[in-house]
C-alpha cells in the first residue's frame, strides 16, 4: 500500500513543499523498492531527496531499499512549484519481489493547491509566471534590465509589460526605435501612454499625436532627455498611481556611444525616473556587445532578468531566470518560456 501525504498548510509559489510518500508492505515476503514513476506534476521541480535516490525524467530511482513484511517505509521529498494552481499527484510505485517479478502499485491520486506569491509594493509585468518568480511583480520604483537576444519571447514580454500598465490606467513611457505593435495603443490611450520614437524616419512611421515624441535617432542623447522633460511637464500631477517605463534603446545607445557615455546617460536617467515614481524595465541584447561593456551597464540596475537558450531533454529551449533583485525576495528557479505561455 502507498499513500501521498501533504503538509496541512497551503504554500505559495516558490516555497518548499515537504512531500511524504508512505509505503506499507502488507504481504508476507520482503520486497525491494525499485522506482517511483510519474512522481511530479508539471511545473514542479525536485529540490532535495534522501541519499541513495536518483531523480530523472519524473522517475525516482531507489537504490537497494527493502521493505520487510508488515513494515512501513517513509520517503520525504522537498519540492518546489513556480506556478500556482491545483495539482494532482498520482505516482506509480514499482517493487521487485523475491522471484524477481515487478509489482506495480498505483497510488490513489491526491491534489494540492499552490497559491500565488504576492508581496506588497510590486507592479505586475503582465506575464504571470514571471510575476510569480518576482513574488508579485517588479518592486515599485526599481530599475530592472532584461538581458536577452532579440527573439519573439522578448518582444512579447515587452508588449505585455506595456499593455498591463496602459490598460490599468498607469502612466506608461516607451522609448524605442520602432513603433511595432503599440501603434493602436498610442492612439487609443493618449492620456496615459507616451511613445518616444528614436528613429530618423519617425515622421513616416507614425502620425503626430500629443503623446508621441519623435527624436532623430540615438546620436544626440540630449534630444531624448529634452523630450522626456517635456513629457514629465505634461503629466497630471494629481495622478499619484503607479508609473512604468520601458527603455528598449539601451543596445542602440551602447553601439553608438560605447560604455562610458552610455553609463553616464543611464546614471542620470534611471535615478530621474525613480524620483518621479517610475518602475523601469530596460532591454539589452548581450550578444551585440563585448562582455565588459555589457557588465558595465548591468551594474547600474537594481535587478536583472535574463533569457538564454538551454539544451534540455526536449531540445533547445529558452530559459528565463531572475539573476538579481537588490534587497528584495525573489525565486531563483528557472522558467521555460515560450510564445504560447506568455500569450496565455
Amino acid at each position: 500500500q502507498a499513500k501521498v501525504v501533504f503538509p496541512s498548510e497551503e504554500l505559495s509559489v516558490g516555497e518548499d513543499l515537504k512531500l511524504k510518500i508512505q509505503l506499507i508492505n502488507v504481504g508476507k515476503e520482503p520486497v525491494l523498492l525499485s522506482r517511483i514513476e510519474n512522481l511530479l506534476p508539471a511545473n514542479f521541480q525536485m529540490v532535495s531527496m534522501p541519499e541513495g535516490f536518483e531523480f530523472n525524467n519524473l522517475r525516482l530511482t531507489i537504490m537497494g531499499k527493502q521493505i520487510e513484511p508488515l513494515k512501513t517505509e517513509e520517503i520525504i521529498l522537498t519540492l518546489r512549484s513556480f506556478k500556482s494552481g491545483s495539482f494532482e499527484f498520482r505516482p506509480k510505485i514499482v517493487c521487485v519481489d523475491e522471484a524477481g517479478e515487478e509489482l506495480i502499485f498505483n497510488v490513489e491520486p491526491a491534489t494540492y493547491t499552490v497559491s500565488d506569491a504576492i508581496l506588497s509594493g510590486r507592479i505586475r509585468t503582465g506575464y504571470k509566471d514571471l510575476d510569480n518568480l518576482l513574488m508579485g511583480g517588479l518592486p515599485e520604483e526599481y530599475s530592472v534590465v532584461l538581458a536577452s537576444p532579440s527573439n519573439d519571447e522578448r518582444s512579447l514580454l515587452i508588449k505585455r509589460f506595456l499593455e498591463t500598465g496602459i490598460k490599468n490606467g498607469e502612466t506608461t513611457f516607451y522609448i524605442t526605435t520602432e513603433v511595432g505593435p503599440v501603434r493602436g495603443l498610442v492612439e487609443e490611450f493618449q492620456s496615459n501612454f507616451y511613445l518616444f520614437v528614436c528613429n530618423p524616419r519617425a515622421d513616416v512611421m507614425i502620425k503626430s499625436l500629443p503623446n508621441v515624441y519623435k527624436i532623430k535617432g540615438v546620436d544626440n542623447l540630449t534630444d531624448i532627455d529634452i523630450s522626456l522633460i517635456k513629457a514629465f511637464r505634461n503629466l497630471d500631477r494629481s495622478n499619484t498611481g503607479s508609473k512604468r517605463a520601458c527603455i528598449e534603446i539601451v543596445s542602440d545607445v551602447l553601439l553608438q556611444h560605447r560604455a562610458v557615455i552610455t553609463r553616464k546617460w543611464l546614471s542620470g536617467l534611471l535615478p530621474d525616473l525613480k524620483s518621479r515614481g517610475f518602475t523601469t524595465l530596460a532591454i539589452v541584447n548581450p550578444q551585440m556587445h563585448p562582455t565588459e561593456e555589457v557588465y558595465a551597464i548591468l551594474g547600474l540596475f537594481d535587478g536583472e532578468i535574463r533569457i538564454t537558450e538551454k539544451d534540455t531533454s526536449r531540445g533547445l529551449e529558452k530559459v528565463l531566470r531572475v539573476r538579481k533583485l537588490y534587497n528584495q525576495r525573489y525565486i531563483e528557479s528557472e522558467l521555460i518560456v515560450t510564445r504560447q505561455k506568455i500569450e496565455d
